[in-house]
């Protein structure tokens, strides 16, 4: 289950494959059911101005982005996990969308394009069963079934100088698009020559 961010809405999750949007002040259902999933759905999340709802399920490793005010999905499913999607949340300024999943990864969602940002975040050795995003959305926290939580440091220059201690080279054309895509390339590593 989620709330909506001013609290007045309700969302929840079935083992038929439905969620329900409740008025809290009513206790009645708004609308129709939201139907889109074939399995349990194990995971809701709002965006933080309450339009969008995020939604995992057990059997079909996919996402669905809800417009809550019409019910309809928004765009196709997120895929890209290989087990069920145990838990999603929003970054404070609804941009990214963090998924945890039994396949034991996370993935960061762009909600404007749909698309995955850079590669999964893999540490964990069994399912992510949660996922949060810090205040400041610069930290994502996974926890998993291996008894760890890990921090994810998501400011680009922690990522950019990670890569020039252990590659000993700048990012090429290529490399640079698939991890920073909203960035123009630039030379980060000063002591080494351009990518290309």
């Amino acid at each position: 289950m989620a709330f909506s961010p001013n609290g007045k809405t309700l969302a929840s999750g079935s083992a038929d494959g439905t969620i329900i949007l409740w008025d809290v002040t009513t206790h009645q259902s708004i609308g129709s059911p939201l139907i889109g999933h074939n399995s349990y759905v194990l995971s809701l999340a709002f965006s933080p101005d309450g339009k969008i709802l995020a939604s995992g399920n057990y059997y079909e490793p996919v996402i669905i982005l809800w417009d809550v005010a019409t019910h309809q999905p928004i765009g196709q499913p997120l895929t890209g996990h290989t087990g069920q999607v145990f838990s999603v949340a929003f970054s404070p300024d609804g941009k990214t969308l963090a998924s945890g999943s039994a396949d034991g990864t996370i993935i960061l969602w762009d909600i404007t394009t749909g698309r995955s940002i850079g590669s999964k975040l893999a540490g964990h050795t069994s399912p992510v069963t949660s996922v949060a995003f810090s205040p400041d959305g610069k930290l994502v926290a996974s926890g998993s079934w291996d008894k760890s939580v890990i921090l994810w440091n998501l400011e680009p220059q922690s990522w950019i100088d990670k890569s020039c201690q252990r590659v000993g080279r700048n990012f090429t054309q290529g490399e640079w698009a698939q991890y920073f895509p909203n960035e123009e390339y630039r030379a980060t590593c000063p002591q080494w020559p351009t990518g290309q």
